[in-house]
């Protein structure tokens, strides 16, 4: 899966999740700064929508992969195909895995099937991990690179467990720890890695769902999209550690809601 090498003093940014919520919008905001994006998905409809809009969005020869996180050969196709360009200057772990199937109410935590448990697990945290893996080899290279991991702000005081949730919780609490760790390990050698707290953002993954009950409102993707663009360009000259990014409570909304459960974006 080789690519053809980027234009010199073109950025190359690689999103996850690309095609569907946060990480499209990302993905977009990212085309139209003038990045060549490399956007990775799975679902070939939305693979597709999101091809056709990077190339209205940017002019560079913007890429589409069809890539599980969770797969270490996939990632490891990506890899490849990074080296294929000769550069990555940014990594958006966005990819999410946040419903394992269609029952509207997520099970209890006593009838959560080891199956379901291990698939959360197996993309919202093994496969950041095997994402940040793939870039950075280039990165420690060009002493230079930012990875952000999304994480979650799952109340409006931070991440916190929260009931029906506890392999999503699980993963997020440890991707939080492993950014820590990452930071401390890469940022030597000129690699800045940070976790993001997003609240509630208005998107596929909390579609038909009550999860923005507790926040009063929502983010729209865009506005976040422009917010952590912002935050990153910020962070190379100073520390905005753990950043949570909290929607204000918009008129009409009901506070306490339950969450539904929500689906998958990536």
């Amino acid at each position: 899966m080789a690519l053809d090498q980027a234009s010199p003093g073109r950025r190359v940014s690689v999103v996850t999740g690309a095609t569907s919520g946060i990480g499209r919008a990302l993905a977009l905001a990212l085309a139209r700064r003038g990045d060549l994006v490399v956007a990775v998905g799975r679902t070939p409809g939305h693979l597709a929508a999101t091809a056709a809009a990077l190339a209205l969005a940017g002019p560079a020869a913007h890429q589409v992969l069809a890539l599980n996180v969770a797969s270490t050969a996939d990632m490891a196709a990506l890899r490849r195909a990074l080296e294929g360009l000769g550069r990555v200057d940014l990594l958006i772990a966005s990819a999410v895995l946040g419903r394992t199937g269609p029952a509207i109410l997520p099970p209890r935590t006593r009838d959560l099937a080891l199956a379901d448990w291990q698939a959360m697990i197996d993309v919202n945290l093994h496969g950041v991990f095997l994402a940040n893996q793939a870039v950075l080899g280039l990165m420690r290279a060009a002493g230079d690179g930012d990875i952000v991991n999304i994480g979650s702000s799952t109340t409006p005081h931070g991440l916190r467990g929260t009931a029906l949730a506890p392999a999503y919780c699980a993963a997020k609490f440890a991707l939080a720890s492993l950014g820590h760790s990452l930071a401390a390990e890469l940022g030597p050698e000129g690699v800045r890695v940070r976790t993001v707290f997003p609240g509630s953002v208005d998107t596929p993954l909390i579609a038909n769902t009550m999860l923005d009950g507790d926040f009063g409102g929502r983010i729209s993707p865009e506005s976040f999209a422009q917010a952590l663009l912002g935050l990153i360009d910020l962070g190379r000259d100073m520390v905005v550690p753990d950043p949570h990014l909290l929607p204000v409570p918009q008129p009409g909304r009901r506070r306490g809601g339950v969450g539904t459960g929500p689906d998958r974006t990536t």
